[in-house]
């Protein structure tokens, strides 16, 4: 067995959150940001059962199966990689715009209901 703390390549931190970006039709995805110096450190495509979320039930389970999208072939594993890669990076950078969005939404509107 291998256990291993992920850290930022970046800065080696160990202070990372998870973002969880859903589309219709595609698998959950995983993107991790380091809470240190924001850079992208990693991403994962979540297979059938392989997201469990503590909590929420059985109803939660078969939601994440059904998102989960089917499994992609493995005949062309280099050009897999590179499009993975590829489109992680561009794909990151739009989460993070539509979180940072996100954010911002929330914060006006708490400030609102303060006024």
């Amino acid at each position: 067995m291998v256990i291993h703390i992920q850290k930022c390549q970046n800065c080696g931190s160990t202070n990372l959150k998870n973002i969880i970006f859903r589309e219709s039709g595609e698998p959950d995805r995983i993107y991790a940001q380091c809470h240190d110096c924001q850079e992208f450190v990693a991403s994962y495509v979540i297979s059938p059962l392989g997201y469990y979320h503590n909590g929420k039930g059985y109803e939660s389970f078969l939601r994440g199966i059904h998102r989960s999208g089917e499994f992609m072939s493995g005949r062309n594993i280099k050009k897999l990689f590179l499009d993975r890669r590829d489109g992680e990076e561009r794909a990151f950078t739009k989460v993070i715009e539509e979180l940072k969005n996100k954010e911002k939404k929330s914060s006006k509107n708490a400030n609102n209901k303060r006024d």
